[in-house]
């Protein structure tokens, strides 16, 4: 079992950042746009220097592990497929495949303010469900947005071992970050989104994904902040957060029970 590493950007601070902070922000968010251009950035940037591997191997993609509503990562992921199997058919190699890994989320923090230490004392508690027999004798290509403190890397691997897994796996980053500030995630998830009008005008761009991050960031809004963004968003935009809080399991967190009692409220007087 062999594991490497690829990503298309890196940087050491906010400042440095060889992308702009704005549209992973967006991308973080539910932006269609943003997660195309980076999916497919990474595909390229990643069929350049590996197509051999691409074309000698029969590879599956999986993205960073969820639950129910889907991350930002796996928005990305699917675009990122989209233009892999067109170079490595292109290529007369044979298209890669797609898995998810399951992941049951024993925490509401947001996992961008956190410590190494920290982010990793929670996600020790989640529970991940991995089909061994799906990928046996395949190159493994996991996917994720960005690497800050690797976490999540050092988490899928001990994964692996633990279900005595023979695969090679590569772990692929759209940006990955090399100084001392876990923090610095959350600077760039807001870079663009830092108010409940700019989340609001965002959903009325083309296709715009209500994804897992949002709802609990919203949720976790002050009450006279949240009936502002009820009066704001539209109906399909409001069912898609009630349905989703439903499956993640939001409505039983005693900080957002009023908020979601307001969106309850809201979905079943439509």
């Amino acid at each position: 079992m062999n594991y490497d590493r690829f990503s298309v950007h890196r940087f050491t601070s906010f400042e440095d950042a060889p992308f702009k902070a704005e549209d992973y922000s967006r991308l973080k968010f539910g932006c269609d746009a943003a997660a195309k251009s980076f999916g497919y950035q990474l595909a390229e940037g990643f069929y350049a220097v590996h197509a051999d591997k691409l074309i000698t191997n029969n590879c599956v993609v999986i993205p960073s592990p969820y639950n129910q509503v889907e991350n930002a990562a796996t928005v990305m992921t699917k675009h990122f497929m989209d233009r892999l199997n067109e170079l490595v058919v292109e290529a007369c190699g044979r298209h890669v495949e797609y898995m998810t890994v399951q992941r049951k989320v024993s925490y509401t923090n947001d996992y961008g303010f956190l410590s190494k230490e920290k982010r990793k004392g929670l996600i020790d508690n989640d529970t991940f469900y991995f089909n061994k027999e799906y990928v046996r004798g395949k190159l493994l290509i996991f996917i994720d947005d960005v690497r800050i403190t690797g976490t999540h890397e050092e988490k899928l691997i001990e994964i692996l071992e633990k279900r005595r897994l023979k695969n090679d796996a590569m772990f692929l980053y759209f940006a990955e970050y090399f100084g001392d500030q876990p923090d610095i995630e959350a600077k760039i998830n807001f870079a663009a989104i830092s108010s409940l009008a700019d989340y609001v005008s965002l959903t009325k761009e083309p296709n715009h994904h209500v994804i897992v991050r949002p709802i609990k960031y919203l949720l976790g809004q002050p009450n006279s902040e949240f009936d502002y963004l009820m009066r704001e968003l539209d109906e399909k935009t409001i069912g898609k957060i009630y349905f989703g809080a439903l499956h993640e399991g939001y409505y039983r967190i005693p900080q957002y029970q009023n908020n979601f009692q307001t969106l309850k409220d809201r979905v079943k007087s439509t």
